[in-house]
Order: C-alpha cells, then structure tokens, then sequence
C-alpha cells in the first residue's frame, strides 16, 4: 500500500470526526448547546426557568467545547498511528484540560469583577472538572460507536460495489481484445503498440480497489481511446475538456470507461464516415459535471436512430446509475438523451469529503 492509500486508510479509522469543520464542528456546538439546556432544566425545571443562568452557563459549555475542539483538531494528524486505548485517553484528559483552562479564566474573571481581586476557588475549579469529564466520556464514546457504524456500513457498500465492477471487467477485457485481433489483422505495427497499451488497462481493470482518482479513470479512458484511435483511425475524434484539478477527487473504478466504449461501439463505428466524442469535465458551486456527447449514425428518424445508440447500452447504465448512488451516497445523477443525431450523457456528483 502506497504511503497516502495507508494515511487515508489510517484517517478513515479514526474514530473523532474531524472538528476543524464542517458538519463534526457543527455537531460538537449542537450538542453543547443541548447540554446547556438539560443542566438548566435540572438547575431551575421549567415552571421558574432560569435563563440567565442558563446564558452564563451556555458560554461556559461553548468555550470548553471550542477549546476541546482546536485541541482535537490540532492533535489529529499526530495520533493517527496510536492505538485505540491512547487515542481515547489522550483526547479525553484533553478536553479535561480545556474544561480545567474554563473553568479557571470563569473563577478569575467572575472573582475580580465582583470583588475586584483575581482570586480563584480551586474547588469550584474541580467540580467544573468532574461535571465536564462525564458529558466528554459519553460523546467519545459516542463517537466511536457512530465510527463502527460507519465501518460496517462502509463494508457493506464495497463488497456492493465489487460486486457491480466485475461485471464490468469481463466486457471490458472482451472488447479490448477484440480490437486487439482486428488490429493484428491490419497493421501489426499498431498492434504491438496496442499491446503495452492494454497491459496498462488490464492492470488498471484489475486493480483491487473500488475507488480511484479522477485522473486515473481518465487517464485510463484515454489509453482506451488511443486502442480505438489505431483502429479506426481517422474515422474517430475525440477532445478532452478538463477545467478542475483531477486528482483529488475520488470516484468509483471504471466509471467513465463503459460509456465511452458505448460511444466508441454503438456511436462512431457503425457510421461509414466515423464521428467524435466530446468530453468535458466542471464544477459548479460544490458538484462535478462530466458531459459526454457523442455523434450517431444517421437513421432515417430519431427512434431508429436511439435504438442504436442504446442497444447494449441500458446494461451498463443501469450498473453504473447503482455503482454511482452507492458510491456518492444518493448524491450522483447521471443523465442521457438523444438531441440533433447526438448522444448526451451527463454525470453529476458531490465529492466525498476527506
């Protein structure tokens, strides 16, 4: 395993969510503030509710949850190669240690504006200690069960996942070789040349792994491409349209490949002229778009001509439309329609976090 697969590997089983932002911050403050109110309630019940004590002791609460958060959050990448056991005491006497930084700026602060010195009532100090160390013991373990959750739901959801890849692969490594012996057939110059490339999608195809960058998979399209464009040569065109940075995006393994080759197949090489293939990939506000049109034979009218378009083609949309909303969590859509003798296919997704 390469040294970000294992680091990633690491963060993904760390059990704290990350606190620097984003919805594990939101969800700290949330249950901060449910705290606030369940002290005041048992401090005064709800026929002579006390909502100034209720404010006074709110601040208190978001301060220690604020500081508890930095430290967490700055502690983070140096405890994801510790085990389970210190990760949870070394985060748990940190937030002591905040609720301790608390509770001392309230004592100093509270002594000197209502009797003018900076004194402090170290047992006033212990007891903010000993109510904080319960609430902070509950939400890390809290957090450590919502985190084996998520890794049983998460191998849940790869195995899903492989399950739909292989029956991608075999088609994919039928079609390759299929060109492989049409082209040896013609030119074995180019077939020798399509050869390495093909060793580079085989092993990309069968890679262990359910999960790829942006830029492998189209990397990987690309080699695909350049199988096809020694074969069919000036009958196919294609142009790539990038205008975001590929690599730090996570989709599944061969989530582009199956709609180009259905391009390449039932698109351009039924034609006698050929045709082209336009990809473009963009975001707009937090979601990724990958537009793909392709150019159709032409049919004497527009039903013929969808049908052969999509013949074969339900399959691998129907696999892919599963493989993207297990993936993407609901949050992926893909699109198709047949509009001027060309075929659109529009794929858009929210990346995962992290």
């Amino acid at each position: 395993m390469s040294d970000s697969g294992e680091k990633q590997a690491q963060t993904d089983d760390y059990f704290i969510p990350n606190l620097c932002r984003g919805q594990g911050l939101l969800g700290l403050f949330v249950m901060a503030a449910l705290l606030a109110v369940l002290m005041a309630l048992v401090y005064s019940s709800i026929a002579a509710f006390d909502f100034l004590w209720l404010g006074k002791t709110a601040l208190l609460i978001f301060w220690i949850a604020a500081i508890s958060a930095v430290f967490l959050c700055r502690a983070r990448p140096f405890m994801l190669h510790l085990t389970l056991p210190r990760v949870a005491l070394i985060n748990y006497l940190l937030v002591l240690f905040a609720a301790a930084l608390c509770a001392i700026a309230a004592e100093y602060w509270n002594s000197y504006f209502l009797r003018g010195i900076w004194q402090a009532d170290f047992l006033a100090i212990l007891n903010t200690v000993l109510i904080a160390a319960i609430p902070a013991g509950v939400v890390l373990r809290l957090y450590y069960l919502q985190q084996r959750l998520h890794q049983q739901q998460r191998a849940v959801l790869e195995a899903r996942l492989q399950a739909l890849q292989a029956t991608i692969r075999p088609h994919f490594l039928f079609n390759s070789l299929n060109s492989l012996a049409t082209l040896i057939r013609l030119d074995a110059d180019k077939a020798e040349k399509t050869v390495e490339n093909l060793c580079d999608l085989f092993r990309y195809a069968l890679k262990n792994t359910t999960s790829v960058t942006l830029r492998e998979e189209v990397d990987a399209c690309e080699r695909y491409l350049e199988i096809e464009k020694l074969r069919l040569d000036e009958r196919l065109e294609y142009h790539w349209d990038i205008k975001i940075d590929l690599n730090s995006i996570c989709v599944p393994a061969l989530m582009l490949q199956p709609l180009i080759e259905n391009a390449v197949f039932h698109g351009i090489q039924p034609a006698s002229e050929g045709g082209y293939l336009y990809v473009t990939i963009y975001s707009e506000a937090d979601e990724i778009y990958i537009d793909l049109v392709n150019s159709l034979p032409h049919a004497t009218d527009e039903q013929s001509m969808y049908s052969c378009a999509t013949s074969g083609h339900h399959l691998a949309l129907n696999n892919l439309r599963c493989r993207l909303d297990t993936f993407f969590n609901g949050q992926a859509d893909l699109q198709e329609a047949v509009l001027q003798n060309h075929y659109h296919t529009r794929i858009r997704f929210k990346p995962l976090e992290g």
